[in-house]
Parts: structure tokens; sequence; C-alpha cells
């Protein structure tokens, strides 16, 4: 043993003794110091006595006690001193909250915290054996104890197990809300809010626009927008800043809180903006594009820590909408790709101005909200600027089909003319008419007119109209545009063509004239015809169930199966005879020097022949009929006239049912 282990020892002796028990001991210490000083043996050996009877006592009372409280057990003045300590910790606790002029605090005891507080003391006074320390001692070892757990908890309670967004590939706007709610529920939960809100600041149309809520009251608005005006919510969207308020005034609750219908004894209110950036833009970063509202019905509810604890969320929503709003760009480019293929493809199938502007007006509709549409294109037989093509999903009345517009005293006018797009967010003060002066159409909603132009020419205007205010923005006009683009390139090739079949002689599918040079061989026949006095006889041919046909086995089917037709045909005629195509399914045959009988008799061999014949598509066989009209020309006979005698009897036939010959 060292000495610093016997002073240890001393000391805590020491600690361990009492008052009474200094007493023994300094009668022990005096007898001991007075036997040295004292050269008497019978005085020395009394002293001897006295220390050794003095330890013996001194031993047996400190035995006692450990018997009775265990060693350490606090003496009197132990306990004095641990509750000076309880009521300095108590003092500590309650001082630095409940203070009050003139230095007074008053401390309202609380049982439990009081008895936790001795508990706490007494832990120190008696601190609990180690498991080390219990083997040392021999006393068994302690076990944690395990709290029950107070009821069952299911996988629900840690996850959405019937939520939408975790089925397949999620909606971009779907996730968004998902994870909206979730975080609104949470502000709601921590700052203890009667409603927690989020709306979208919409500039454009000076429009606060409920996305989310959380919400106890029965009052919340049943619309999902109103006006940007003096209310809390519009004012925090304008000036970008938050707004706390500890009182809400009962009489002007109604202006102050417009997402009520009615009024909800609102007491507290903070509302807090929430910024976002697009990437696309370089400009900074300076008007929130949403506010998140937060009232509840208790006074002073909330404070600067709210203000500071909301700042972490709206950082987190920000992020939230960065996803978004990069996900539902892919997602609209997608499908704008997905309509410019499908405009692509149906063109490339029916390459004609119907399906072109058809195509159109189906891909618009599908990507952008509207209630009218029109294409409006130049028209050289009117020599106008008409309506090629009219949607109206309303009953309202509106602009028809090939109704010309006023060039270039309109709006569409001047969209065709400056070769920019126009917008008209409200319509009740339109500084020029839709279309012409005078038009009758309701003026209310919103219009946009984009052109439909490529790189050397403007072939017309697509045009939109809203029954709502600010219905269009900048992305639809992007969309817009891109249509039309596909669309100008689409026209420049079939306008192309069409100059280019003015000088074509042969068509190339059928191999016979094209139409212009087969109509103007008409002219020269019928004038030969009768400055000769010779017959002439003109039969056209259709392919019965031709959309069938072209339906099932596609554009580049039904021109095989034209093909074959032309084939059977030509190989019918004299060497002088004219075979064209007259149109997409006729063709057209001028027999000469032949009566309107003889062609009958002619025709009939041709749709015996032809029902015959035995096709082949895509593996399948199959047999098609035709149905032939027929007329003879009469003296002084005009083109115009032969031609629409022939249609007259044709229609005649397909009318009939097909598979039959008719004469005029």
């Amino acid at each position: 043993m060292t000495g610093r282990d016997a002073l240890n020892i001393f000391n805590r002796a020491v600690v361990r003794v009492n008052s009474s028990d200094g007493i023994i001991v300094a009668i022990g210490i005096g007898a001991l110091i007075l036997g040295f000083l004292v050269d008497v043996f019978l005085v020395r050996l009394i002293c001897v006595l006295v220390v050794v009877g003095a330890g013996i006592l001194v031993y047996a009372v400190l035995h006692s006690r450990q018997n009775e409280g265990g060693v350490g057990a606090p003496t009197p003045g132990a306990l004095n001193n641990s509750q000076s300590q309880k009521d300095e910790m108590k003092k500590l606790v309650f001082d630095d909250f409940q203070s009050f002029p003139g230095g007074k605090y008053v401390v309202e005891s609380d049982s439990r915290s009081l008895k936790g507080r001795e508990d706490q003391l007494l832990a120190l006074d008696h601190p609990k054996p180690s498991p080390s320390n219990s083997r040392l001692h021999g006393s068994p070892s302690v076990k944690p104890e395990v709290q029950s757990v107070p009821r069952d908890f299911q996988v629900s309670d840690f996850y959405d197990v019937d939520s939408a967004i975790y089925r397949g590939d999620a909606e971009p706007r779907t996730e968004f809300d998902f994870l909206l709610n979730k975080v609104l529920g949470l502000i709601k939960e921590v700052v203890i809010a009667d409603t927690v809100a989020f709306f979208w600041a919409n500039r454009e149309k000076r429009q606060m626009v409920m996305e989310a809520r959380v919400t106890d009251k029965n009052s919340f608005m049943a619309s999902r927008r109103f006006p940007m005006g003096h209310d809390l919510v519009s004012k925090v969207a304008e000036s970008g800043k938050p707004m706390l308020l500890s009182e809400v005034n009962s009489i002007s609750e109604s202006e102050l809180l417009r997402y009520y219908d009615s009024p909800a004894a609102i007491q507290s209110f903070v509302g807090v903006p929430v910024f976002y950036s697009n990437p696309r833009e370089t400009s900074a970063v300076e008007q929130p594009v949403a506010v998140i509202a937060i009232d509840s019905r208790v006074e002073d509810q909330f404070g600067q820590e709210t203000l500071s604890l909301l700042g972490q969320y709206t950082k987190l929503v920000s992020a939230l909408i960065k996803t978004y709003n990069d996900k539902y760009d892919l997602l609209l480019d997608a499908e704008l790709l997905k309509s410019i293929r499908r405009l692509q493809e149906k063109v490339r199938n029916d390459f004609s101005m119907n399906t072109i502007l058809q195509i159109l007006a189906e891909e618009t509709s599908k990507l952008v909200n509207l209630d009218f549409l029109s294409i409006v294109l130049y028209d050289d037989s009117a020599h106008a600027w008409v309506a090629g093509k009219v949607v109206n999903r309303t009953n309202e009345s509106y602009l028809i089909s090939q109704q010309a517009i006023e060039f270039p005293s309109s709006i569409v006018g001047e969209t065709i003319k400056h070769n920019a797009h126009r917008q008209v967010d409200n319509l009740e003060m339109p500084a020029l008419p839709r279309y012409f002066a005078g038009e009758k159409f309701p003026l209310k909603g919103s219009f946009v007119s984009v052109p439909v132009s490529s790189l050397n020419k403007c072939y017309g205007a697509l045009n939109l109209e809203s029954r709502d205010k600010y219905n269009f923005g900048r992305q639809d006009i992007e969309i817009l545009y891109r249509l039309a683009e596909n669309t100008a390139s689409a026209l420049e090739l079939l306008y192309m063509q069409e100059v280019i079949s003015e000088y074509v002689i042969i068509d190339d599918a059928t191999g016979s004239y094209s139409k212009k040079f087969f109509l103007q061989r008409m002219d020269e026949e019928l004038l030969r015809a009768e400055e000769n006095g010779t017959e002439l006889s003109l039969v056209f041919v259709t392919i019965d169930k031709a959309s069938e046909i072209a339906s099932r086995y596609g554009e580049s089917g039904f021109e095989r199966v034209i093909i074959t037709l032309s084939k059977a045909v030509r190989a019918s005629v004299r060497v002088y005879d004219i075979v064209g195509r007259h149109d997409y399914n006729r063709l057209g045959v001028m027999l000469l020097d032949t009566a309107a009988n003889d062609a009958y008799v002619w025709a009939e061999k041709i749709r015996k022949n032809v029902s015959a014949l035995v096709i082949t598509l895509e593996g399948k066989s199959f047999s098609i009929t035709i149905s032939t009209g027929v007329c003879g020309a009469l003296d002084g006979m005009k083109k115009e006239e032969f031609v629409g005698n022939t249609l007259a009897v044709l229609n005649k036939a397909a009318d009939a049912g097909g598979n039959v010959v008719r004469v005029f």
C-alpha cells in the first residue's frame, strides 16, 4: 500500500465520522500524546488502554452504521447538504424563465419534477453498481429494463402502402402533390397550426392558385384560386418577404385571409415566400413563385423561431419544385415529340391539305387547353386569307370554315403580316378584331395567334382562344411554334409538289397521265370530235371500299392496289385511247371514236376482269370490285359538263353498292 492509498483511507474515514465520533477520537489521541510525554509506567499503561478502547469503540460504531444504512449512508449533515443542493438546482431550473421586477423569483413546484430531482440527487449519493463492481462485490448483475410498446404498429404507420406514386411510373404532378402534402402535414404538426396551405403566384393572370392544403377547417375555400389583392397571402407574394401576425383582427379576417369562405376565428398567421430559379433563365431571383400560409386559432402562436424553422421547409419545397419542373419539361418535350411524329406519319401516309390541317388541330388540342381553334391559310381561288380549319368546343357562335378574314386589320392579319405571334390575355378591350370587323363572337377570355411559317414563306396562322383570361402562357406558345413549324414544312412540300405537278405529264404510281394533262387532252379530244363528227366517251373507275383497304393495309398498300387496277385498265385499251389519274381513287379513260353503248360494253368487261383479280398484300390475298360511270360526249359539250355528267353516274354506281356500271 502506498502513502497515497493510506491518505485516501484516512480521508474516507474522516468523512464517515460525525461529531460524537470525533470526541472519542480526540480522547484517544490525547491519551496517546500523554503516554509519550509522561515517563510513568502506570500512566503510560492507562493511556494505552484508553487509546485501544477508543479505537474499539469507533470501530464498533462505524460497523453498526454499515449494517443499518450501508457504507456511505448520508449523515444528517449530508442530507442537509443534499437538500440545499436540490433547492439550488430547483432555483437554477426555474430562475432563468421566471424573473420578475425587483429580483424576486416565484417557483411553482411540480411534484413530478421535484420527485425526479430527488431521485437524481439520491442517485448521486447512491450510485448504481456497474457490472464490473457487481461482480467484484458478489452482487447479482442489473439487467436493463425493456419498455413495452404501447400499441401494435403496422407497415402503414411507416410506409404509404396504397399511394399511387409507388404503382408504376407516377406522373410528375402526382409525385409533386404527394410530396408537397407530406411536407405541409409535417409543418402543421411541428408548428401546431390549424391550416397549412400552398399557393402558386400566377402573375400573368394576377391570381393566387391553391395547390395543396392540410387543414382542420371546414370553411376552407371551395375554389382553387382567388385574385391577387390586399390579403396577407398576396402581400407575401408581392413583397417576397415573410409576414407574421400575432393577432388577427376578427373584423378584417375575411379580407386578410381570402382562402376561407367564412370567418374561421383565426388569431395568428405566418406566411413565407417560396423562391425558385429556372436554370434556363439567367435573371436573378427576385419574386417568389409561391407562398406557404399557416394560421392558428391561438393568439401569438408563432414567433421568430417559427420563421427560422419555415425557412428550412421552403428550401425543401424549392427543391421539390425544381425536380417537378425538370420532370414536367421532359414529359412535355416527350409528348411534343410524339405529336410531331404522329403528324409526320399521317402526312406521309396521306399527303394532302385536309390531312395536314386535321392532324395539326388534333395534336394542338391534346397539348394545349383551348375552347376554339382556327387555321387560316391563303386561298388562291378566293384571293383572300380564309379559315381552312375551325374547331369549336362550345355551343357559342364562332368563325366558320372557309370564312374570310380582314388582312391586315385584324389580330390574325397582324400575325401573318409581321410573321410573329400575337397574344391577348383579356379580350374585353381588344385593340383589333380577332378576324374581321363586326364579328359577333363574345368578347371574353384570351386569344393567341402563331404564324405557320417556314424559312421562306408564311403560309398562315394557327389561332387559339379560351373563355378564361390569361389562359395561354410562354410554354403554350413554344408548343404552338414547334407544331406550326412542322406543319409549315409539310405545306411547303405540298406546294412544291403542286408546282412540280404543273410540269409533270405522267403519274409516277399508275404510269398514266397526270390530272392536269388528262384534262388538257380532254379539251383537245372534245374539239376534234366536234370538228370531225366522231364519237367520244368518258369512263371513270373507282375502287369500292377504298377507305377500308387504306385503313387495313395503309396508304402504301392502297397505292399498290390502285397500281394493279391501272395495269388492268391500260392493258384493255387501244394505243390511242387516253388513261389518266383524275383523283386519289379515280382513274379516267377517254375512248376515242367510241359511242356510249360501246363504252358500256368495254366497262363491263373491265369490271369482270378486275373482280377476278387476286391481290396479295402482307401475306394476305383478297379481291376488289370497282364502280364505273360512263358518259358519251354531245355536240357543243364543254369539259366541265362532260366531267360532271360522268361523275354523277359514277356516284350512283357507288351508292348502289358498287361492282356495277352506270351510263349517263
